[in-house]
């Protein structure tokens, strides 16, 4: 619950774990254009914005450790000795969370010789003295013990950057079965792993609640220690000295000897400096939350300064009726930034017009829409103009579609992005603006949300396709600046930006299709299909469903009296592992079983799923995918024609089905191991050296050695194998 606005409430973070827990809950991946990692950094400062804006307090305080000993160390030199360094990308950002928080004018306190949570302790104690009610925000339980109504309570963070649980005395009681101020002796019998504070064997949070909450404290249990079972008895009287060392090394001190004007803790921040950081860390729309959190504070930002903050909206579309208006308009911009509008599924259905950028200091846009694009005149001009837009393959198979063959792309934002930061799931015009300008896509925005418009708040073709080109003129120089400062602006120009319209002249022509031909694989897998579902039938005495788990695992499991070695929530599993196990047992029935599982999925996906892909024109027009796999290699969907099968007789009959246009040939371009070359030459490794410099195939020289037999008599499956280990180690697969 929020407190009302004049409650006088001071905030005291831990800002080691508060830090610590933002960086496991974020991905890694998230990186600056000059190579920064920032989820620590963003999470925790998202966290001190929100709760700045929720909770309202009169002031806020963030504790640190320090990196030398503090007397615990000295008192017990096994303390937290377990503990792995941080990793060196947290190391460097809690260095960066600390200038954030003296940008915005947030006060830090650390102690040599003491923990975080000791200052937390005295903070609290202090700030009770002065008038305060504090809420200690935190992940670390330790804090549980300075929880006392109605001056101090514990936000305690359970998970990521949101999950937060606060509580009073009563709260603590219901959750770990004590009071406040017994916790350090709770604490002290289960022990503390994570401290390298080993509690008492064979006494867990349950049992170590029940002793604390019947005989109040250690004194109370180890005076009644003769009426435990003997088992808990010997546990105790073994590790008596063990639990009261625990007691005290778990107990908080509040006699941490700082400075600091309690009544001076409200953020006194330096926009500028908060901007120039914001601006380092690509933290774009955090502006926005920073305002915000500072209005509830009664602090106003000025952010006049900022060139374009605020909601994209275009505030004035033109529509010229005469195309040659239209040309020597577009001719008179030169380069031209534009969006497309789609009739539903972008990419996928009717193009209906573009927006293009006529003025991004004003918001002014214009509309061409698809009458005019099909003009010869409008045409010539946008075959020959620079583009810049988002996900350009899109557009531009549309506009091939028509008649317009753009060479002139200049920058697509995804293609972009995707170089910037390849870790990403997606590259969403929506995520680009937020990360790299001022500005932002409005989150009611149903149109841009991909939400459904129930209440009439959609925006028009030509204002949203407006609003994105708008969007594609605020990111386009930040993008070019972070493509130059990483290194990859020749790479963009060179390589990914051309191939965005060889990826679309590929959708847009399409590949052949024997249609009839494909038709009688079909059918052949259906016939085979039917063949082995009689005979599976027959052999189990009745008709069952083969594709039903339910019905299989009765006759193998029910009625053949099979052992199921595996079962899931439904009941026995029938996978494929689970049937490869059971083959013996019953091979006249299990081989024909997997023959017919894999002879369906070859008519349902390759069969049906290739023929109901073919358009009018006899051809198959797949989508290519730029930004998808990490690895930089092209991925294909719609149908996915990197995926036809090679590895079984009945699977590479699919590949007769495709066929080149009259008078044209196939031709097959190969980078021939290209990243096992890469591996040989950067690892130096001797045995795939020879292997390259003596002409041998690779991926059977490699299998002759993990299967131990003769290069000459490596089967296909065996190479298969060997490439599949050799490509998995290159991209990351571990051991196992």
């Amino acid at each position: 619950m929020t407190p009302p606005a004049q409650t006088k409430t001071l905030l005291v973070l831990d800002g080691h774990s508060l830090t610590y827990r933002a960086f496991f809950g974020l991905p890694t991946d998230m990186v600056t254009a000059s190579g920064q990692v920032t989820n620590a950094v963003f999470g925790f400062t998202t966290m001190v914005l929100n709760l700045l804006k929720e909770r309202r307090p009169a002031g806020i305080v963030v504790a640190f450790d320090r990196s030398e000993p503090t007397f615990r160390h000295i008192a017990e030199p096994s303390y937290k000795a377990q503990r792995e360094e941080s990793p060196d990308i947290l190391r460097q950002q809690v260095g960066i969370v600390r200038e954030v928080l003296t940008a915005m004018g947030i006060a830090a306190v650390d102690m040599a010789g003491f923990e975080a949570d000791d200052v937390i302790a005295t903070l609290a104690d202090r700030a009770v003295d002065s008038g305060y009610q504090v809420i200690v925000v935190t992940g670390d339980r330790d804090s549980f013990q300075l929880v006392r109504d109605p001056g101090v309570r514990v936000l305690y963070n359970r998970r990521g950057v949101s999950d937060y649980a606060l509580y009073d005395e009563q709260g603590i009681i219901e959750r770990t079965g004590v009071t406040a101020s017994q916790y350090p002796a709770y604490a002290a019998l289960r022990g503390d792993p994570s401290d390298n504070l080993p509690g008492v064997p064979g006494v867990g949070e349950k049992t170590a609640a029940k002793l604390i909450s019947t005989y109040g404290s250690l004194e109370g249990i180890f005076a009644n220690v003769d009426a435990q079972t003997p088992k808990l008895r010997a546990a105790l009287i073994e590790h008596e000295q063990r639990a009261r060392r625990n007691e005290e090394l778990m107990t908080l001190r509040h006699d941490v000897p700082f400075d600091i004007d309690m009544a001076a803790l409200a953020p006194r921040p330096n926009n500028d400096e908060v901007r120039r950081l914001f601006d380092f860390l690509e933290f774009k729309a955090m502006r926005a939350k920073f305002r915000d959190a500072m209005a509830v504070m009664g602090i106003a930002i000025d952010d006049s300064g900022a060139t374009g903050a605020g909601p994209l909206a275009v505030r004035e579309i033109i529509a010229p009726s005469d195309p040659k208006e239209i040309a020597s308009q577009l001719s008179a911009l030169g380069t031209l930034t534009l969006a497309p509008a789609w009739s539903g599924e972008p990419g996928r259905s009717d193009l209906l017009g573009v927006s293009v950028v006529v003025d991004r200091d004003t918001a002014r846009t214009m509309w061409v829409g698809i009458e005019h694009l099909e003009d010869a005149t409008v045409r010539d001009v946008l075959a020959r103009l620079p583009l810049r837009t988002h996900e350009g393959k899109s557009l531009m198979r549309a506009l091939l579609d028509i008649g317009i063959d753009p060479v002139g792309l200049d920058l697509d934002t995804a293609i972009a992005e995707y170089l910037i930061d390849p870790g990403q799931n997606q590259y969403s015009l929506r995520d680009i603006v937020a990360k790299y300008s001022d500005t932002f896509f409005p989150d009611d925005d149903a149109a841009s949300a991909g939400q459904l418009d129930l209440d009439a708040t959609r925006l028009s073709p030509r204002e949203a396709s407006g609003r994105d080109a708008l969007a594609v003129a605020a990111v386009t120089d930040p993008l070019l600046a972070a493509l130059q400062a990483q290194g990859m602006l020749d790479l963009y120009r060179r390589l990914e930006n051309p191939l965005v319209r060889v990826l679309a002249r590929m959708e847009h022509l399409g590949i052949g299709v024997d249609v009839a031909e494909l038709t009688r694989i079909a059918e052949r897998l259906t016939m085979r299909a039917r063949e082995l579902s009689d005979t599976i039938q027959t052999l189990a005495g009745h008709l069952f469903n083969p594709n039903s788990p339910t019905q299989l695992a009765k006759v193998l499991f029910e009625e053949r009296g099979l052992i199921p070695p595996k079962k899931t929530k439904t009941g026995f599993s029938t996978d494929a592992a689970t049937l490869e196990k059971l083959r013996e047992s019953w091979p006249e029935f299990i081989e024909p079983l997997l023959e017919y599982r894999e002879v369906e999925k070859l008519r349902g996906t390759y069969g049906e799923g290739l023929l109901s892909e073919v358009a009018p024109d006899g051809r198959i027009h797949a989508t290519f995918n730029q930004t998808v796999a990490r690895t930089g290699r092209l991925s294909s969907d719609r149908p996915n024609l990197h995926n036809i099968p090679v590895r079984t007789d009945e699977g590479r009959v699919f590949r007769t089905a495709f066929v080149p246009r009259p008078g044209c040939v196939f031709l097959v371009a190969d980078y021939n191991q290209i990243e096992l070359r890469c591996i040989a030459h950067l690892a130096d490794d001797p045995g795939l050296i020879a292997a390259f410099t003596s002409g041998r195939d690779v991926h059977s020289t490699t299998a002759s050695r993990v299967f131990s037999v003769d290069e000459s008599a490596v089967t296909h499956e065996q190479r298969s194998k060997a490439k599949m280990v050799s490509y998995g180690l290159a991209y990351g697969m571990e051991a196992y």
